[in-house]
């Protein structure tokens, strides 16, 4: 039975949305820089379907530093475990 109340979006849709809001693209252009279809852009901004890693990849060098760690965190990587890693290779 519906009852008309709306659940919330989860933080990962709400993420994405505000990305491409602040890029200025269409659900279609954005969809076209990541390589998917429009649709899979709209199922992820109404949390329905959640982007693959390599989507979440993308969408991080898409918003570039710091916005990058949230859609990056997602995939796994931890901010902190990439900056020991690096510190490693230079010394």
């Amino acid at each position: 039975m519906r009852t008309g109340a709306k659940l919330a979006h989860p933080e990962w849709a709400r993420k994405i949305q505000e990305l491409r809001h602040k890029l200025k693209l269409s659900q279609t252009a954005f969809a076209e820089l990541l390589e998917v279809s429009a649709m899979a852009v709209s199922r992820w901004e109404r949390g329905i379907n959640e982007p693959p890693g390599q989507t979440y990849v993308a969408l991080g060098k898409l918003a570039g530093a710091p916005e990058c760690w949230y859609f990056w965190e997602r995939t796994g990587f931890k901010k902190s475990d990439l900056e020991k890693a690096l510190r490693r290779n230079t010394t």
